[in-house]
């Protein structure tokens, strides 16, 4: 079942941990960090259109 949009904070909130604490391997790293790249490409581009807050 795909998350849903009341999911996704606690979803990352889990990956920040698992990144944090070494549960995500370094070699996963860069497909990580890539994937990371278009949801913050999304998320701007989004809240250019709806003015929510931009994240650096």
């Amino acid at each position: 079942m795909a998350p849903t949009r009341r999911d996704w904070p606690q979803l990352l909130e889990e990956l920040v941990g698992q990144v944090s604490d070494g549960r995500v391997y370094d070699r996963d790293l860069p497909a990580l960090a890539r994937q990371l790249e278009k949801v913050l490409q999304a998320y701007r581009r989004r809240a250019r259109l709806t003015g929510a807050p931009d994240v650096r």
